[in-house]
């Protein structure tokens, strides 16, 4: 028994390699989220080559949900394509490595195959992971728009209730306060609106309270706690109906 014979040959037999107008159609035995298989391109122009995707998995990952317009998960592909050598063109879409002579191009044959294994990944993020992604997203946007350093987390605002503390809390120079809570579950929702309910019972002066859900079309959150929080005196806002617009609303208010 030869162990790399046989994994190379198992690897091997389901490769296929066909030429194409653009050069060569390279179809893999690995498997992509779809249940097809993994198939990528060698473009050769003249003496160079380098290898591309068909120009559909970009819009594949987002028709599945990844949102690249969000900053973290920016941060986490251009990770992937830093790691594999990849860049991605923004005018076509389209995954690729560098061009190399043509007889190197099969040395970039793995990291490339590598890499859109690797992006799968987006996919597969568990929830607590979204969660925080989404609650970075507020946090980032609002650091930028307030300065770092009137932007701060787990703060209790009322003294006399250190229990009910806000997630994100941001000083304006008008001296208003913004008490932001991301709606990421039930919890957060309710939690919101608590504290709304304790700033209007105690008459805090200066305090806005904010929730912000990242999509209201998701299931995250119940109907019942939308409801209770839109029959309350919380401020809400949606961000995926705008980033810029969101960030503005919390500014006006806190004027």
């Amino acid at each position: 028994m030869n162990l790399q014979q046989d994994i190379c040959a198992a690897f091997c037999d389901g490769l296929v390699v066909r030429q194409v107008p653009v050069g060569f159609a390279i179809s893999t035995p690995v498997t992509w989220f779809s249940g097809d298989t993994i198939s990528f391109y060698a473009r050769v122009e003249g003496e160079r080559a380098r290898l591309e995707d068909s120009g559909s998995l970009l819009f594949d990952l987002e028709g599945q949900g990844v949102d690249f317009s969000s900053e973290n998960r920016r941060e986490i592909l251009s990770g992937l394509l830093s790691d594999h050598g990849v860049s991605l063109s923004e005018e076509d879409g389209l995954f690729c490595t560098e061009w190399v002579p043509k007889e190197k191009l099969a040395t970039l044959a793995l990291p490339f195959l590598s890499f859109l294994a690797r992006i799968q990944d987006l996919l597969f993020l568990n929830r607590e992971i979204v969660k925080s992604t989404f609650r970075e997203d507020v946090i980032t946007a609002l650091e930028e728009e307030f300065q770092e350093d009137r932007v701060s987390f787990s703060e209790a605002l009322i003294p006399s209730l250190p229990h009910y503390t806000v997630d994100i809390v941001v000083r304006a120079e008008s001296g208003k306060i913004a008490a932001v809570f991301p709606a990421t579950n039930d919890v957060s929702v309710l939690r919101a609106v608590l504290f709304s309910m304790e700033v209007q019972k105690h008459d805090v002066a200066n305090i806005v309270p904010f929730v912000i859900y990242e999509n209201l079309d998701k299931g995250a959150i119940t109907q019942q706690s939308r409801e209770i929080a839109f029959n309350s005196d919380l401020t809400p806002a949606v961000w995926s109906g705008g980033r810029d617009e969101v960030i503005k609303k919390v500014s006006r208010y806190v004027q």
